[in-house]
């Protein structure tokens, strides 16, 4: 109550005759820690480092606005805004993205489910969200979104780790939820480009044919009723920047086209033990066959997370592994990662815990713990910006704090 009475007081400094029609309720977390991240069994010795820091974890603030139009029928929107606690930056790149997480409008109702038009996840998060998760863990304790996102790919025949659903949020998303029935429910998505401003594509001499052509899609079907929760998911994409160079009916050039597939099955047991279990493959089309042999390049992974809660207490440990990659230059890519942590609860909002992370690569192997690997951030070590380098190890020890309001 707190909350709305709050974000009606800040709506009507700018709206006051659209309150008597439209609840607006203000959301979010403050979440942040210290951690060592550091980079072990470099190929170059000099190329391993470390460093200790004050890290930002996600924090957000969040304005939902419903109005209801009769009927049943009600018009709502979301702005999810990132803030770093550490720095006051509005994104970890420092950048003033206002709307840069989960952002956008539409319609709902109880009888058909829910419309949406913007920016929002989809496939990548569906693990994490049903039968992952920790309270005050850091984002690289999220295996299912970090190695299970990614494929250990080569293009232009250097080694790369390429993200699936591009571990972050889908862009000119029009998705449809649909309403709960006895558990089940299902999600369809569609994108015209999914990471950028629309007509983004490229045509030259070089490179003639789909400038503006990408596009994404995803669908999902889950169950999660009781103690059991489980479910499937579908993504696959078109890079809007693609380039055509056909060389004997193959198109060599670098496109990134992006197909993955996940399903996953968690079970609750009274006492509060959580197990769980997912699978991963997916592919990249990465182009440039000249270079790398075949184009399509592919991976099966899989995460195995279990927890276990008393009272304010919570302890937590998962393992995920991502198999040598099929189709590639490189040999030995594969990675296998798994944490252990511990948290504490001393409210329902606020929460308290350590973790320790670690990542193991293969000798052709390039992943990393995610927001330190494909899904942005630039990591310590002699890999290009979002990898460690070959064969080289990630691993971080983190203290932090989460508060929901």
């Amino acid at each position: 109550m707190q909350k709305k009475l709050i974000a009606l007081a800040v709506a009507g400094l700018f709206a006051v005759p659209a309150l008597a029609q439209t609840n607006v309720t203000i959301s979010g977390k403050f979440q942040a820690g210290y951690d060592n991240y550091s980079v072990k069994d470099c190929q170059v010795a000099s190329d391993c480092r470390s460093e200790s820091r004050f890290s930002d974890q996600s924090s957000r603030v969040i304005f939902n606005i419903v109005e209801d139009l009769g009927g049943g029928l009600k018009a709502w929107g979301q702005l999810d805004s990132r803030f770093q606690v550490d720095t006051g930056g509005s994104n970890a790149a420092g950048t003033n993205q206002w709307a840069s997480g989960n952002t956008g409008m539409g319609l709902m109702h109880a009888s058909w489910g829910k419309v949406t038009l913007g920016r929002w996840d989809v496939h990548y998060d569906e693990i994490w969200k049903y039968i992952g998760g920790n309270r005050a863990g850091s984002q690289q304790t999220n295996l299912a979104d970090g190695l299970m996102s990614q494929v250990a790919t080569t293009a232009g025949g250097a080694a790369t780790a390429q993200t699936v659903g591009f571990a972050t949020r889908t862009a000119n998303l029009l998705m449809w939820d649909s309403p709960n029935w006895n558990g089940f429910t299902g999600q369809l998505g569609y994108s015209t480009n999914p990471t950028a401003n629309e007509g983004s594509g490229v045509t030259t001499a070089a490179n003639s044919g789909n400038a503006g052509g990408g596009y994404a899609w995803s669908a999902a079907l889950r169950y999660n009723n009781g103690p059991w929760a489980a479910g499937y998911s579908h993504y696959s994409s078109k890079s809007e920047n693609r380039q055509e160079v056909i060389v004997g009916g193959t198109n060599v050039a670098a496109i990134n086209d992006l197909t993955g597939d996940r399903i996953w099955l968690g079970y609750k047991f009274a006492m509060g033990l959580k197990l769980g279990f997912a699978y991963d493959w997916s592919s990249n089309d990465n182009g440039a066959a000249a270079a790398v042999g075949t184009t399509k390049q592919k991976r099966g992974a899989w995460y195995l997370p279990v927890s276990y809660s008393w009272g304010p207490h919570a302890v937590y440990a998962s393992y995920a592994r991502a198999g040598d990659t099929s189709n590639s230059a490189a040999i030995d890519t594969g990675a296998s990662a798994w944490n252990l942590g511990y948290d504490y609860a001393f409210s329902k909002r606020t929460s308290m815990g350590i973790f320790y992370t670690q990542l193991n690569n293969k000798t052709g192997g390039n992943y990393n713990l995610k927001s330190l690997g494909g899904s942005g951030a630039t990591a310590i070590g002699s890999g290009a910006a979002g990898t460690t380098g070959l064969g080289a190890d990630a691993r971080q020890w983190y203290i932090g704090m989460t508060h929901s309001f």
